[in-house]
């Protein structure tokens, strides 16, 4: 595994070089200013500055699993990949240039070349620096001739994938959730999962925010693939269970009742729902601490069941088709925070790894519903992918039986 890092950092600093060298060329021979030669060094600098800070955070001496300082590479990881965005095209335009074009029509070609490499830049600028603090409302209408009648009308707020450590210390974007929320006024809130990205330090100051979003009657949460710890090395297993055991404690706190692997009932008059929440099962690597049959124990075949779920790879594996429950809440996918409408369908790159990554799915009477989340992972930016809240208004059919 040692050996194919090190392969895979060989090649990507290369290509890294490739491609600076690449762009360099294009803007020397763009410029034609008295200061060719002084953007030239100051961008050869910034360059090397760049290259050596990817050294020293993840190559050398290589202990990212140890880090805590969350800020420093998420602000690293999105200056890089700005560049990244303004490079790579911009020198895939001067091999063009250079291969097919002669000098009056190369510097066409690398105009058009600057023109797309700034507007791609622009558009992650404006996702790192505001993309991520936008919120969408879903809003979803679904009806059941099982859901019982009391439930009719019932207004679900569905939330996921938090990720407290990547909101830099910003509060704006829970700020307008906890509003929003307040606003719609929900019957219940459900959570399913990643609080954290890792630590439970992350969860400091929080907790009135999370008071006033958990304000109604009920609200529920389950555990994502990040609350468990699983993404740091521990000095030692007490430290990551203590933290664990922080993080799960800290749920109740914020207002949530944390399910794992087991269930509650609402009840509204004379009629009741059940809430089911398993810990999170996900293809390998992620870890598999779901147990459904545990989680079910003591729900009436012939309950109305909603099920929260970490990872929709769940549902799809060994709910749909196996189970009769009617509505599963997911998230963990983020949509990969980059998306685009098309046609007027929603699509994004995540549908390459995954099926069910993001919106509404139907199978046979029962639906999976999977939530792009409100944090970011790895790099903090959302581009046409904002940040979710979901809106669930049950429908029973039967209503006028």
């Amino acid at each position: 595994m040692r050996s194919f890092l090190m392969i895979f950092w060989i090649f990507f600093i290369l290509f890294y070089v490739l491609i600076t060298l690449g762009t360099l060329q294009v803007l020397i021979h763009l410029i034609k200013t008295k200061f060719k030669i002084r953007i030239s060094r100051i961008f050869i600098l910034l360059s090397i500055a760049l290259i050596s800070t990817l050294l020293l955070l993840y190559i050398w001496p290589g202990d990212i699993r140890n880090t805590k300082n969350y800020s420093l590479y998420y602000i690293f990881n999105g200056i890089l990949l700005l560049d990244f965005i303004f490079k790579t095209p911009l020198s895939l335009f001067f091999v063009i240039g250079r291969l097919l074009f002669k000098n009056k029509k190369r510097r066409i070609v690398y105009w058009i070349g600057l023109i797309i490499s700034m507007s791609l830049s622009l558009v992650l600028f404006y996702g790192i620096v505001f993309g991520r603090n936008s919120l969408s409302i879903q809003k979803v209408e679904l009806e059941f001739s099982t859901l019982p009648k009391e439930f009719d009308n019932y207004k679900i707020v569905h939330i996921s994938d938090i990720h407290l450590g990547s909101f830099l210390h910003s509060k704006k974007l829970m700020k307008n959730v906890q509003s929003q929320i307040q606003n719609i006024k929900p019957d219940l809130i459900l959570f399913t999962g990643d609080l954290v990205n890792n630590f439970s330090y992350e969860l400091d100051g929080w907790d009135t925010i999370f008071n006033k979003i958990n304000s109604t009657e009920h609200s529920f949460s389950i555990l994502g693939n990040h609350d468990y710890g699983n993404y740091s090395n521990w000095k030692s297993e007490s430290d990551k269970i203590e933290n664990f055991n922080i993080l799960t404690r800290a749920h109740s706190s914020m207002g949530f009742e944390l399910l794992r692997n087991e269930n509650s009932v609402i009840s509204v008059g004379t009629d009741s729902i059940y809430i089911i929440g398993v810990e999170n099962w996900g293809h390998p690597p992620f870890p598999q601490y779901a147990n459904l049959k545990q989680a079910l124990a003591g729900v009436p075949s012939n309950a109305f069941k909603i099920l929260l779920t970490h990872d929709p790879a769940h549902w799809e594996a060994q709910i749909d088709g196996k189970k009769d429950i009617q509505l599963t809440l997911s998230g963990h996918s983020h949509g990969l925070q980059l998306g685009f409408v098309k046609a007027g369908i929603p699509f994004s790159l995540s549908y390459l790894t995954r099926k069910n990554w993001g919106g509404l799915y139907k199978s046979n009477n029962n639906y999976l519903y999977v939530n792009t989340g409100l944090g970011t992972v790895g790099i903090p930016f959302r581009i046409d992918m904002p940040a979710e809240i979901t809106v669930i208004s049950l429908r029973s059919s039967s209503k006028a039986n």
